[in-house]
């Protein structure tokens, strides 16, 4: 007899990611934030490398004459920088927050030691709570902290749960996402009794032992042609602009061509992302026990033979750096798989095992 399953519903953490599209006030309230969660990550971080132990600053009190020593809080930067009132205060205690987390997680073994953020990276971030029903979404958009006016998006996907928090991001300040963190009710999927084997497989990601129903099908011929021909272009507006004397930098054609290249190579790579996706929980739905043969030490062969073509393209200036766009699917794109087995496995209670390719065998 086939069990049902867990019953009792638990609580779980899920985010949905919608593209934003705000306005110029609101893009300006974005860019302003970032720029002060930036500068308050940064203002701690170096006090923190003065003062090696916490964040805290040293003053005279005037009454005793005495140094008197506290912690400093972004609610205390306000007082000093003024422009910091006019963002979410949400956005800045979270600075301080994820600060907190680099410097356990350097500590920890698990992580380098932080460093300062920079303006020039294409991600720019921030993160709010949902304290009071201060993030929600409706049909004219989402309605966010310091905002009077709700931000239109593109909600593809509904959303269940409570909002916990949100995370706006924008690459080149140009294309702006929420991240909405939400707290839902899973309940186990229904039992099916069967177990597969999955092992790595560079031309369609996994190997199955028995036939999985409805696994989506991942047809890049074309993109991938649109590929090479971006990469032909973009090496011929190099030559172009070495034989001009002009600096790659400052070549508009080339850098033209350069973004026309990056966004293929986004779609390429959401196209593995939805397809990554939909394998994962249709095996989850079909398989109460799933068992992972993991690849073997000598399966990176293809991955360094990969790393060294990119070294020698890097030593040759006159070459502009491109991807290796012919292999379908890498060992990262495995990893990916595997995390949301991990978690999905636990959501709908089914199990996932590993074991290696000589037990295996």
């Amino acid at each position: 007899m086939i069990s049902e399953g867990r019953q009792v519903p638990i609580k779980i953490l899920k985010a949905y990611k919608f593209a934003l599209y705000p306005d110029e006030a609101q893009k300006q309230f974005f860019i302003q934030t970032f720029g002060c969660v930036r500068f308050t990550y940064n203002t701690l971080l170096t006090l923190r490398q003065t003062n090696y132990q916490d964040n805290s600053e040293t003053f005279t009190n005037p009454a005793s004459g005495r140094l008197k020593t506290q912690k400093l809080t972004p609610a205390k930067l306000k007082k000093e920088y003024s422009f910091l009132k006019a963002t979410d205060s949400l956005a800045l205690a979270n600075a301080q927050r994820n600060l907190e987390k680099a410097f356990q997680n350097y500590y920890r073994g698990h992580a380098s030691y932080p460093k300062l953020k920079s303006k020039k990276s294409a991600w720019q971030s921030y993160t709010t709570n949902n304290q009071g029903h201060t993030i929600y979404l409706e049909k004219d958009g989402l309605k966010l902290p310091k905002l009077k006016s709700k931000v239109l998006l593109h909600q593809h996907r509904n959303v269940t749960g409570k909002i916990r928090s949100a995370t706006i991001s924008a690459k080149n300040r140009q294309e702006f996402y929420v991240s909405l963190l939400c707290e839902e009710d899973s309940t186990a999927l229904p039992k099916t009794g069967s177990k597969i084997e999955i092992t790595y497989n560079g031309t369609t990601l996994i190997e199955p032992s028995v036939a999985v129903r409805g696994i989506p099908t991942l047809c890049q011929v074309q993109l991938l042609a649109q590929l090479k021909k971006a990469q032909r272009r973009l090496a011929i507006r190099a030559k172009s602009a070495q034989r001009r004397n002009v600096k790659l930098e400052q070549a508009k054609n080339y850098q033209k061509q350069k973004l026309r290249l990056q966004q293929l190579y986004i779609r390429k790579m959401k196209q593995k992302e939805d397809f990554t996706e939909q394998l994962s929980i249709a095996l989850v739905r079909q398989f109460d026990c799933i068992v992972v043969t993991m690849p073997a030490a000598g399966d990176d062969e293809t991955k360094n033979k990969g790393n060294k073509a990119l070294k020698t393209q890097k030593n040759n200036q006159s070459t502009p750096v491109l991807q290796n766009i012919e292999e379908k699917f890498t060992l990262s794109d495995w990893n990916r798989l595997l995390l949301k087995l991990k978690y999905k496995a636990d959501w709908y209670e089914k199990e996932l095992v590993f074991c290696s390719k000589q037990k295996a065998n």
